[in-house]
């Protein structure tokens, strides 16, 4: 005789799985709205294009009405915040404008100086001198005519209330010597150099810093000799202090 098959008995829990799975998912939702809480209006633009695409509507609908700005607002917005900083970045303190103009006299008068570019990059003033006036190939001594020209520029330096972050930069070529084995170790030496004459001449070493980039910051094409030469260069960057928070110690 054939066994008859037990009933089944209805499962009044299965709604607990979808229930779980909208829990889960209305968790994460809160934990990235919380994230990109703590990010500019750029990036939540972002988001909300992405969100929107994924899930086919708008997160926040009714132009106009929206707690956010919609995604191309955020960008026109970011934009013009880019534009009016950089156009205010251009603007050189008036420290430093009184310092270019210095220079700029005093290299017409001087011979020493006649090899000095003043550049500007941002709101810093830099001058700009090619290395086979500083150094011989492969070495970091100073050599007279250097040294002649930071006697120049050190007045005028001191006289002022700036800071000066000597960079030094090279070509692509190769370096392995005893003393070098890289062009950051040769730029490096390069612009500590300078450094220690500034400081002999009588600038305050709280003001100075050195910078060796080796050949990773060209400012021309290194496969001709023409810019190998522009890229082989000490640039004194002069910023003025805008003053640094005392550091405190972190709560836990």
């Amino acid at each position: 005789m054939r066994k008859k098959k037990p009933p089944e008995h209805a499962n009044h829990e299965r709604w607990l799985i979808s229930y779980a799975d909208f829990i889960t998912l209305l968790f994460a939702f809160f934990v990235v709205m919380f994230a990109i809480s703590q990010v500019d209006t750029r990036r939540m633009g972002r988001f909300t294009e992405a969100f929107q695409k994924a899930v086919g509507a708008e997160i926040f609908p009714g132009r106009g009405n929206t707690l956010l700005p919609t995604f191309q607002e955020t960008l026109t917005a970011g934009a013009e915040g880019e534009n009016r900083q950089d156009e205010s970045s251009k603007e050189l303190p008036s420290e430093l404008k009184k310092l270019k103009a210095a220079l700029a006299a005093l290299s017409q008068r001087s011979e020493i100086l006649q090899g000095l570019n003043l550049l500007q990059r941002r709101n810093e003033l830099v001058l700009r001198l090619s290395d086979n006036v500083f150094f011989d190939t492969g070495d970091d001594t100073l050599k007279e005519p250097a040294r002649a020209m930071i006697h120049a520029l050190a007045p005028e330096l001191m006289k002022r209330d700036v800071d000066v972050r000597v960079e030094g930069h090279t070509d692509t070529r190769p370096i392995s010597t005893f003393r070098f084995r890289s062009n950051w170790e040769l730029s490096t030496a390069r612009a500590t150099a300078v450094i220690a004459k500034l400081a002999s001449e009588g600038m305050p070493p709280s003001r100075l810093s050195a910078a060796g980039y080796g050949e990773f910051r060209p400012v021309a094409d290194n496969s001709a000799e023409d810019g190998r030469k522009q890229n082989r260069r000490v640039d004194l960057v002069v910023s003025v202090d805008v003053g640094v928070d005392p550091e405190e110690p972190v709560k836990p």
